[in-house]
């Protein structure tokens, strides 16, 4: 059933879902100003994209009936609509078949591009937004973005899926594979892909938000079964997260140019944080101490690099000895992110602070344009704070003869 409108802006804002008394899955919508074959198709969860039919002349006999998807709205305009519409027509008149170059496109088309030209332009006017973007550009897009369609298996979207609960938790791997799987859907209606490979993959069962810390008696076996790990760049990164509490990946990624070790900060960019937005995170003696270590070392960008190239990327293996050795059980690494802010509350600080230095509301403002790079004191004191915890359960004494602490 096709229904005709002008196809602007404030007409297909106001169209309702296709009824259900309509009887099929969706309706189409065409326009006496619109290049002739142009379709506005509405579904009934109202989804609406942009459908181009033709009919393809054959040298002999009747030519063939064929519709190409050719964008989302409001991603894709009614004028990008149009545009693309008479750019197919200007294809068909010199005898190329737009399905057929569509295909031959799509065969070399990664999920980055597709995330960025096609899925992307929608999702950004989402109140969830923020959260696609980070999901997509930290841990999904170095998964599969260089892939292209045919080489996404279910069976390698599974193991992303627990790995992701094993690094992070449940509910957060639960997220990405709805965020993935969202994005090949819109791939499949658009005709990218053939299927989802998604589909079928159970939702892992959520529990009540994680609130495991390092508790008690575990900061001093912790801190002692870091000293005598043998993979000295993965224990050095395990404290660092401690001390700073820093993000997994954020840590893992650190560059030397982010770090102003004479200011004694780091800038975290606003490409490489959670949020979007660049921060500045204080680097107290013990993160210090770290950096000093690794620096006298370094012949890498990275402060925490591989062991071939690049940075450290999966220190499993070193954080399961490190537990082993530390007689602790049910500790994740993304779990030292909350001790540090229990910490911080445990030695006096507030919610606020805590909170600030983790990044999970927006950091104070810089005073002036000469301390852009200086976190502002507040910050500071959150982070000393989690120095002074840190160094009175370290077996270690050279942090109590750097003056970290008081001695006796």
């Amino acid at each position: 059933m096709q229904r005709r409108i002008r196809f602007t802006r404030k007409v297909i804002d106001a169209l309702p879902p296709c009824p259900v008394e309509h009887g099929g899955k969706e309706v189409e919508y065409t326009s006496e100003e619109a290049p002739p074959g142009l379709r506005l198709v509405v579904t009934r969860r109202g989804m609406k994209s942009w459908l181009f039919r033709y009919v393809m002349p054959r040298a002999s006999g009747p030519g063939i009936k064929r519709a190409i998807k050719i964008g989302v709205y409001p991603g894709t305009d009614p004028a990008d609509a149009c545009r693309i519409a008479l750019e197919l027509r200007a294809q068909i008149a010199q005898g190329i078949d737009p399905q057929e170059a569509k295909q031959e496109e799509e065969q070399e088309i990664t999920l980055d591009d597709f995330f960025r030209t096609e899925y992307w332009p929608n999702a950004r006017h989402l109140r969830s937004a923020d959260d696609v973007e980070s999901r997509w550009r930290l841990h999904l897009k170095p998964a599969f973005g260089h892939l292209r369609f045919k080489e996404v298996k279910t069976a390698d979207i599974i193991r992303f899926h627990d790995a992701k609960k094993a690094e992070l938790c449940a509910a957060t791997a639960n997220r990405l594979l709805q965020l993935l799987k969202r994005i090949l859907n819109v791939a499949l209606m658009l005709e990218f892909c053939e299927r989802n490979p998604c589909r079928g993959i159970r939702m892992h069962a959520e529990q009540n938000i994680r609130t495991r810390t390092l508790a008690g008696s575990e900061l001093k076996r912790f801190l002692a079964a870091l000293e005598e790990e043998p993979n000295r760049v993965a224990a050095d990164f395990f404290l660092f997260a401690l001390a700073t509490g820093a993000r997994r990946e954020e840590g893992l990624q650190l560059t030397w140019p982010e770090l102003f070790l004479e200011e004694g900060v780091w800038r975290l960019p606003a490409s490489r944080a959670k949020s979007g937005k660049s921060r500045v995170i204080p680097l107290n003696a013990i993160a210090r101490q770290v950096l000093e270590r690794r620096l006298a070392e370094s012949k890498s960008q990275y402060v925490f690099p591989g062991k071939r190239a690049g940075h450290l990327v999966s220190p499993e293996k070193a954080w399961k000895r490190v537990l082993e050795r530390a007689g602790i059980i049910d500790l994740k690494v993304h779990d030292l992110r909350r001790s540090a802010a229990t910490l911080i509350l445990n030695e006096g600080g507030s919610m606020t602070q805590a909170g600030n230095l983790l990044g999970h509301a927006p950091g104070s403002t810089l005073t002036a344009t000469r301390y852009a790079f200086l976190a502002d004191q507040q910050l500071i004191d959150a982070s000393q704070r989690l120095a002074t915890v840190l160094a009175q359960a370290c077996p270690s004494a050279a942090l109590k003869e750097e003056g970290v602490v008081a001695t006796s």
